[in-house]
């Protein structure tokens, strides 16, 4: 075949040849994946692994809220920072995703950000997704996708799901309507969305434990409310189908929030509308911040409606809440007694590698998108200007840190770090 460079191929050329490398890279490890052009890596296969082989994940929807980071996810997306750079995000607030459920609220779901406007950047996840999809020496399809737990792919205007992949890439929402910028998050053009089984989020998939793992439907949610409690434990059946709830005819806005979120577990060191609609029923501050205050208030009032009186706000909580009925008297408070400092608990780990660091305005990188993310700033490009400095005094002003715009030890502390 006479000199050409892969740009330069028909389309036909173009696909055939991709499909030819990425078929031998899942086998030898990062090679090339275009001859002239400057090189894009994939992942190196792990050895040993066996003969056999997860099936393609099935639709396992997000129905809990612990959107801390699992540690199959974070060791998908520290895999593909490792490869191919940038940054990724994975946990979410609860109730504030634009759909009613993520997986992101599971922390099971990731978003890597690369651009379709970048070729360099397009190619390395267009490089990446034939890796997943490739065959493997056994000739299983979509073997790396299977041994990692991918459920389902979004990414410029498609998605792509493991439980319908004959089907291959679907349009996705109405994004091929929507060309403009404004859009570009919605769609997934900044970045590519990473949905994982149960059992790929918890890491115990072949690709990492060189064992097959069980079909995995984690945790399900109490007839009677809407979310299901954090995953504890792997699950072999799936949960049993329940109605959805609704407020009764003429609630009130509290009630008919409280209703939309019930059974979502919520404990100190959570932030978010979930909370805040908590505080106001319990009758606590309202800040959308869980910490020793509303820790209290929601303690006492589990002890005047007859709840075990945790101080979180678990499935029999929620159950109180929505048919709360008369409240019993409180019995005479004892003389309180000092209380122990509070045992702070790690709620963000992905942030913990960057507590070091003191980042202000001019700051830039990794660190820099974290916090953003954390933050819930779209976009989230690593750059701290004007807009990071009022979100981050909004944040610290909230969770009693001095408000000085400036991420220190502190304001590492209340993120979660």
């Amino acid at each position: 075949m006479p000199s050409m460079t892969f740009s330069r191929l028909p389309r036909r050329g173009r696909t055939a040849l991709l499909g030819t490398v990425t078929a031998l890279v899942a086998l030898v490890g990062p090679l090339a994946a275009s001859a002239g052009a400057a090189s894009v890596p994939v992942p190196s296969v792990p050895t040993g692994l066996p003969s056999d082989i997860e099936g393609l994940a099935s639709y396992v929807p997000a129905n809990s809220c612990d959107p801390h980071a699992k540690p199959g996810t974070t060791a998908l997306g520290n895999l593909l920072v490792q490869i191919y750079g940038s940054y990724y995000g994975i946990d979410r607030t609860c109730g504030t995703d634009p759909l009613p459920t993520s997986e992101h609220y599971d922390g099971r779901a990731l978003d890597y950000f690369q651009s379709v406007y970048v070729s360099a950047q397009k190619a390395k996840i267009q490089t990446f997704v034939s890796w997943l999809f490739a065959k493997d020496s056994a000739g299983h399809a979509y073997a790396n996708a299977r041994r990692l737990g991918v459920m389902y792919l979004i990414w410029n205007n498609k998605i792509w799901g493991s439980y319908r992949s004959s089907e291959g890439w679907r349009p996705y929402s109405s994004c091929a309507a929507h060309p403009s910028h404004s859009y570009d998050t919605t769609c997934h053009r900044d970045h590519i969305h990473i949905s994982l089984s149960w059992a790929g989020a918890m890491k115990r998939t072949s690709f990492w434990t060189r064992d097959v793992a069980a079909t995995d439907y984690g945790p399900c949610r109490v007839q009677g409310l809407n979310w299901a409690a954090p995953y504890v434990s792997p699950r072999a059946t799936p949960c049993p189908s329940y109605p959805h709830v609704s407020a009764p005819s003429g609630a009130s806005s509290l009630l008919r929030t409280l209703t939309t979120y019930s059974g979502m577990q919520l404990q100190r060191g959570d932030s978010g509308p979930v909370v805040r609609a908590v505080q106001q029923a319990v009758g606590a501050g309202v800040d959308g911040s869980f910490g020793p205050l509303t820790q209290a208030a929601v303690t006492s009032w589990q002890q005047a409606h007859d709840v075990p009186a945790t101080g979180v706000v678990d499935s029999a909580t929620w159950h109180a809440l929505l048919n709360p009925g008369t409240p019993k008297a409180p019995a005479p408070a004892p003389a309180p007694a000092p209380a122990p400092a509070p045992t702070r608990h790690v709620t963000h780990p992905e942030l913990t590698r960057y507590k070091s660091q003191t980042l202000h305005v001019g700051s830039h990188g990794a660190a820099v998108a974290a916090v953003q993310v954390r933050l819930h700033m779209n976009p989230h490009r690593g750059n701290y200007g004007a807009k990071t400095k009022a979100r981050v005094q909004r944040f610290q002003h909230n969770h009693h840190v001095s408000a000085t715009g400036t991420v220190g030890p502190a304001t590492w502390r209340a993120l979660g770090a």
